[in-house]
C-alpha cells in the first residue's frame, strides 16, 4: 500500500477508535453515522490496494454474508416490506461496514495493542458511570443513568462482559507492575459492577467466559487442570461474598425476588413460537416493529401481540427465537452456523498462535460463547455487536497468519 493510502489507513484507524467509544454512549447517533460512513468511503478508496482483502472471503465472512442475505429475503417476504427494507439501513448495513473496517484496518499488531487500551478506557468510563448512578440515585441495581449514557442493567452487564476479556489481555501483556495493579483494580471493580447489575444473563455469560478462559489456560499454557478448577471455584466464592456484603439488606431482599422472576420473561416465548410456526421458512419480516403488530398472532391462541399484555414485551428477549420469528429457519440456521464456526475458528487460532494474537482470539471466542450463545437465551444482542466481535477476531487471525507467512 502506497504512502498516500497509509495516511488514509491511519485516519481510518483513528475514526474506528472514536466510533468504538461512541458505540458505548447513548448520545451522539449523528456523530456515529458520520464516523462510520465516512470511514467506509475512505476504506472503499483503499480496498483495491489492500493486501488483506482476502479476509472478506474467509468462512466466517462468507457465513456473515449468507446471514445478511437471509435478512434481505425476510424483507422481501415481510408483511410490511417497506418498513423491513427501511430497517436494513439501521443495523445490517452498519454491521457490514463495522465488520469490513475492523477485520482489515485493525489487522496489525500495534493497532490491536492500541485497540486493547481503547477498550480499557471505555471499561473504566462505563463502570464509573454505573457506580456514580448507583450511589447518586440510590438504585436497587447498578446501571448507568446519565445524560451521556443511559442503559438497562442487562445492557450494562453485556457491555462489561464485552470489555472485560480485552482488559484481561492488558493484564497478561503489561510489563509495568503499577499498570498491572491498576488493571487488577479495574477488573475487580468491573466484576463487582456486573454483580450489582443483577443481570442473570450477564452473570451466566460471565461464568461461561470464565470457563472458556480456564480451558484456554489449561490447554494453551499447560496449567494444571485441578489448579484451574480450584481457581474457578475460588472466583465463584469471591463473587458470592462480594454479592452478599456489597448489598444493603433491603436491596438484597428486593434483588432476591428479582432473580426469581425469569419465568416472567419466558411468558413471551409461547406466543412467539406459535406465531413463528405460522411462517417457519422466511418469518414475518425483518424489523423490530413487526413483533409489536397483532397480525402475526391472530391465528394463534393468543390473538394479540405480547406487547398488548405487557409493555415490557416489545422484543422476544431471546436472540434465537427473535431471528426465528423475523427470518424463519432460513435466517436461524445461518446465524447459529456463523456464531458456531466463528467461535471454533477463533478458538483454534487462539490455541495455535502466540502472545497478543492468541489472547485476542481467545477473548473473541469467549465473548461469542458467553454473550452470543448463553446470554442470547434471555437477551437480544445487536447485529452490530456481533460484527464488532467477529471483526476483531478476524483482524487478530489475519495478523497472526500474515506474520507466519513472513517469518
Amino acid at each position: 500500500m502506497g504512502k498516500r493510502y497509509e495516511i488514509i489507513d491511519r485516519i481510518l484507524e483513528i475514526e474506528i477508535y472514536v466510533y468504538i467509544v461512541f458505540m458505548f454512549l447513548t448520545k451522539g447517533e449523528g456523530i456515529r453515522n458520520i464516523l462510520l460512513f465516512s470511514a467506509f468511503l475512505f476504506w472503499l478508496s483503499t480496498l483495491k490496494h489492500r493486501e488483506n482483502k482476502w479476509v472478506l472471503k474467509t468462512p466466517v465472512f462468507v457465513l456473515f454474508w449468507i446471514y445478511i442475505g437471509t435478512i434481505t429475503v425476510s424483507a422481501i417476504f415481510s408483511i410490511d416490506p417497506g418498513y423491513s427494507f427501511f430497517s436494513l439501513a439501521i443495523e445490517p448495513l452498519k454491521a457490514i461496514i463495522i465488520l469490513c473496517l475492523l477485520s482489515t484496518v485493525l489487522a496489525d499488531e500495534n493497532r490491536l495493542k492500541r485497540f486493547v487500551y481503547v477498550l480499557f478506557f471505555i471499561l473504566v468510563f462505563t463502570i464509573s458511570l454505573g457506580y456514580y448512578s448507583y450511589w447518586a440515585y440510590d438504585l436497587t441495581l447498578m446501571k448507568p443513568v446519565t445524560w451521556i449514557r443511559h442503559a438497562w442493567h442487562n445492557r450494562f452487564a453485556m457491555d462489561i462482559n464485552t470489555l472485560l476479556p480485552f482488559t484481561l489481555i492488558l493484564l497478561l501483556t503489561a510489563k509495568d507492575l503499577k499498570m498491572k495493579i491498576v488493571v487488577v483494580v479495574v477488573i475487580v471493580a468491573a466484576v463487582t459492577a456486573l454483580i450489582l447489575s443483577t443481570s442473570k444473563g450477564g452473570l451466566a455469560a460471565f461464568f461461561s467466559m470464565l470457563v472458556i478462559w480456564g480451558i484456554y489456560f489449561s490447554v494453551r499454557h499447560k496449567l494444571n487442570k485441578k489448579l484451574v478448577i480450584s481457581f474457578l471455584i475460588f472466583i465463584s466464592l469471591v463473587i458470592g461474598t462480594i454479592s452478599y456484603f456489597s448489598l444493603p439488606e433491603e436491596k438484597l431482599a428486593t434483588l432476591k425476588h428479582d432473580i426469581t422472576t425469569l419465568t416472567r420473561r419466558t411468558k413471551i416465548w409461547g406466543p412467539l413460537v406459535h406465531a413463528a410456526l405460522q411462517r417457519p421458512i422466511t418469518g414475518w419480516g425483518y424489523g423490530s416493529r413487526i413483533f409489536t403488530l397483532d397480525k402475526p398472532f391472530e391465528s394463534t391462541p393468543f390473538k394479540v401481540a405480547p406487547v398488548q399484555e405487557d409493555s415490557d414485551f416489545r422484543n422476544p428477549h431471546n436472540a434465537f427465537l427473535r431471528i426465528f420469528f423475523h427470518q424463519g429457519v432460513v435466517g436461524l440456521i445461518p446465524y447459529i452456523a456463523m456464531i458456531g464456526v466463528s467461535a471454533v475458528s477463533f478458538w483454534r487460532g487462539a490455541c495455535n498462535s502466540q502472545n497478543l494474537h492468541s489472547f485476542v482470539l481467545a477473548a473473541c471466542a469467549s465473548i461469542l460463547v458467553g454473550i452470543y450463545f448463553v446470554n442470547s437465551i434471555v437477551e437480544n444482542p445487536h447485529l452490530t455487536d456481533v460484527a464488532f466481535t467477529l471483526g476483531i477476531g478476524l483482524a487478530a487471525g489475519y495478523t497472526e497468519s500474515s506474520k507466519s507467512l513472513t517469518h
